[in-house]
């Protein structure tokens, strides 16, 4: 198996076949985008490039639809997965989306409360938090963001669009929809918990996170990779027609589901197994230079930049169809 360029567009040769790449899969934190100054401009650019060469950008981001991040939602692409994998919207239309069945969620409200551990429950506008769990989350981003001033943290604050809030009770008369469960305890609790749920959720991530142990389950047989494969069917794209970026352990279903998986950063020795290369991080200009080293896109020159940045500016004042239509 040998790689070659063709149309300025990285292409497989295997067997004599020849596979452009179609569409590119983005997670968003630590990929796409930084926690303090945003997506930087020349991922935007690159990934302009990869449309006006017909190549397909999708959002892909563990967050709710809610908390997507404006700067996000403001960019042109075709298409956005929320939730890990269970909300796949594309070109503005609904296509896919998964829920706990309510005897589940009860399952997992029973054995969070026999087993003394905090919760966190996602819907798809809202996150439903218990006060453990709401310290927990603020204290965490807290930390992401201890350099900056008071100023600039309200900013950040606003900016990442969670409410770090204790709203459980929310839930009883907001009646919602939950598609991801967040678990947080001691080690033999947590543990206890993943078996008693084993056959009725998917487990996306099991680790130590800070004094705590944290599980993060979705609907069973759902993750990310289920949903690239569930859009690229719909869509007629192969996987090895299909390129993704990731940075974290969440992200490796993502990766393995597409024929080029590209890690983001040195930040996890494990995704560095799944990736067919890693790439600089975001504010080191990433996924630019790794699409370029692919010649995927074309050096962008000083004055194209210029121009190109002057209608972002413009540009990011609008919203995408999907924003306009949940505001």
């Amino acid at each position: 198996m040998g790689f070659f360029f063709y149309d300025s567009l990285m292409v497989e040769k295997e067997k004599g076949i020849l596979y452009m790449v179609k569409i590119i899969y983005l997670d968003i934190d630590g990929t796409l985008r930084d926690e303090h100054k945003g997506i930087p401009n020349s991922a935007i650019l690159a990934l302009k490039q990869c449309q006006e060469h017909e190549i397909q950008i999708i959002i892909f981001t563990g967050r709710n639809l809610g908390s997507i991040q404006n700067d996000v939602m403001a960019l042109q692409t075709d298409g956005i997965i929320s939730g890990g994998g269970c909300y796949i919207w594309y070109h503005g239309e609904e296509v896919f989306r998964k829920y706990f069945s309510i005897s589940v969620l009860k399952k997992v409200l029973s054995a969070a409360a026999r087993w003394e551990l905090s919760l966190a429950m996602e819907a798809e506008q809202k996150i439903y938090m218990d006060h453990n769990a709401s310290i927990f989350y603020k204290k965490d981003f807290q930390h992401k963001i201890c350099n900056s001033n008071k100023t600039e943290q309200k900013i950040l604050y606003r900016k990442n669009k969670i409410s770090y809030k204790e709203n459980f009770g929310d839930i009883k008369s907001d009646k919602p929809k939950i598609h991801k469960n967040c678990i947080f305890g001691q080690q033999e609790a947590v543990e206890q918990l993943e078996k008693e749920l084993k056959q009725a959720a998917e487990i996306i991530q099991k680790k130590k996170w800070d004094d705590y142990w944290y599980l993060e389950l979705l609907p069973k047989g759902y993750n990310k990779g289920s949903a690239v494969k569930k859009l690229n069917r719909k869509l007629g794209i192969s996987k090895k027609e299909s390129m993704s970026f990731g940075d974290s352990e969440n992200d490796i279903a993502m990766m393995e589901a597409t024929g080029i998986a590209i890690a983001v950063g040195y930040n996890s020795p494990i995704i560095e197994k799944y990736a067919s290369s890693i790439c600089e991080p975001v504010m080191k200009d990433g996924i630019y230079k790794e699409l370029l080293r692919r010649n995927i896109i074309k050096k962008i020159d000083k004055e194209r930049k210029i121009k190109n940045e002057e209608i972002l500016v413009a540009k990011r004042s609008c919203l995408s169809d999907i924003s306009q239509k949940l505001l």
